[in-house]
């Protein structure tokens, strides 16, 4: 039981460190995610906007979440922010080449797993 709690914190602390570190570089990761995607839609061939654009907006979105988290007074559940950003990323897959809204369903998603993966600190 002590070994699962351990893996626990240590995983938390790692979520916790690239959180601080996605917010505190929350602008730039913002700006150059939109100047990729317009550099991308604009002279880069077809078959590479997909793939560029999905992880774009997944860091991007993953640094808004970030920004929550940093603001909220929460404890993380790890597997569930990863669930929440494997949403995001899945729904920024589909809005690009399946269907929009759909994708934004996925994204939704997302963003509610990542609400159930905080909790208030007591």
């Amino acid at each position: 039981m002590a070994l699962v709690t351990e893996r626990e914190d240590r995983a938390a602390g790692t979520v916790e460190r690239l959180f601080a570190s996605l917010a505190a570089r929350r602008y730039p990761i913002y700006l150059g995610g939109l100047g990729v995607v317009v550099l991308v839609r604009a002279f880069a061939p077809t078959w590479t906007r997909t793939p560029v654009f999905v992880l774009a907006l997944t860091l991007m979105c993953t640094t808004y979440l970030a920004e929550l988290h940093g603001r909220a007074e929460t404890e993380t559940r790890t597997l569930v922010v990863a669930l929440a950003v494997a949403g995001v990323a899945v729904g920024a897959f589909v809005v690009a080449e399946v269907n929009p809204v759909g994708g934004f369903l996925f994204v939704l998603g997302g963003l509610f797993f990542f609400r159930a993966a905080t909790r208030r600190r007591t």
